[in-house]
């Protein structure tokens, strides 16, 4: 009986090997590679860098740059009169084609000056050309030859 057991598992032992390299035992599927993941994690990364890059540029920008027509009123103090603000005498009698641009107004005790065209001017002076007529709080009248320019702030 003895050399049925041994032929048996023998016999045992041969069906194994075959089966097993028939049937192989089942793989894992083939999933994403890794490196595919590391690409898309870092273009995120660079979008994410550069959503944020734009969004503090622009609030830097945003705090740099003057706006046209600002309006500000300095509350009357004892700041000192300026020493001597630039004035031209009226030579022209046609009025010259010039936009002006009313960059502020400001007060002191005794005057009131306006930023025109980036230029500090008062009552009588002149700015490319035009006499200033009147400064009041919201507004900056302008001679041009004749022409009654009026500038105001944006409120």
């Amino acid at each position: 009986m003895s050399i049925i057991n041994e032929a048996l598992k023998k016999t045992e032992e041969y069906l194994q090997k075959n089966s097993a390299k028939d049937n192989p035992l089942p793989s894992k599927p083939p999933g994403p590679k890794p490196y595919l993941l590391y690409i898309l994690i870092l273009l995120a990364g660079l979008a994410l860098g550069n959503f944020i890059f734009n969004l503090l540029s622009y609030k830097i920008q945003a705090t740099q740059t003057p706006k046209k027509n600002a309006f500000a009123v300095i509350p009357a103090t004892n700041l000192p009169a300026p020493a001597a603000l630039p004035s031209q005498p009226a030579k022209e009698t046609k009025p010259i084609e010039t936009s002006f641009v009313l960059n502020g107004i400001f007060f002191s005790d005794e005057d009131g000056y306006a930023l025109v065209n980036n230029q500090i001017v008062r009552e009588n002076d002149y700015v490319d050309g035009a006499k200033v007529g009147s400064i009041t709080a919201n507004t900056v009248k302008l001679d041009n030859a004749g022409q009654t320019i009026t500038l105001s702030t944006p409120r």
